[in-house]
């Protein structure tokens, strides 16, 4: 399970809507303070993410929870996103060379770019159709584990 901290902004129903902050990548290493990256991530103005997250442990507004994602769905999400546009990408413009070939076309390689551009918007469509269909499965879900500020400790 991947693990965030967030403050929770808004409840609605079982959803709450959470902000996290957004770091550097390699933010919370042992040579955070003599890296560049994170130099450079501190110049810049701090950012914030908004999720909507299943409000498990029925938090308020204001406090500081965890939230959760199963490592399997965001390795899936993350494959979709950057491989389905991609690949919608390369087919709609050999699709697109073939066409030209089939009616003996000579125009040079911009149908082909123009295949390719339709392709990627196809694909990033049908990413949003997917997310649109899957945004109520509880397997893709991030979900509030536990209050940040409580110290749970595990009864053996």
């Amino acid at each position: 399970m991947i693990e965030e901290t967030a403050m929770v902004v808004r409840i609605e129903g079982e959803y709450a809507f959470v902000e996290t902050e957004k770091r550097a990548a390699c933010g919370s290493c042992e040579s955070q303070g003599s890296c560049s990256t994170t130099v450079l991530a501190g110049l810049f103005k701090r950012r914030y993410n908004h999720l909507r997250v299943l409000n498990t442990v029925l938090a308020k507004p204001g406090e500081q929870v965890v939230i959760g994602l199963q490592e399997q769905a965001l390795l899936k999400l993350s494959m979709l996103a950057y491989l389905l546009p991609l690949i919608f990408m390369i087919l709609a413009a050999i699709a697109a060379q073939y066409l030209i070939g089939l009616f003996n076309i000579q125009s040079g390689e911009l149908p082909q770019v123009i295949g390719g551009l339709l392709g990627l918007i196809g694909g990033f469509f049908l990413l949003r159709l997917l997310a649109h269909k899957n945004r109520h499965d509880p397997g893709y879900q991030a979900v509030i584990l536990r209050h940040a500020d409580r110290i749970s400790v595990p009864f053996v």
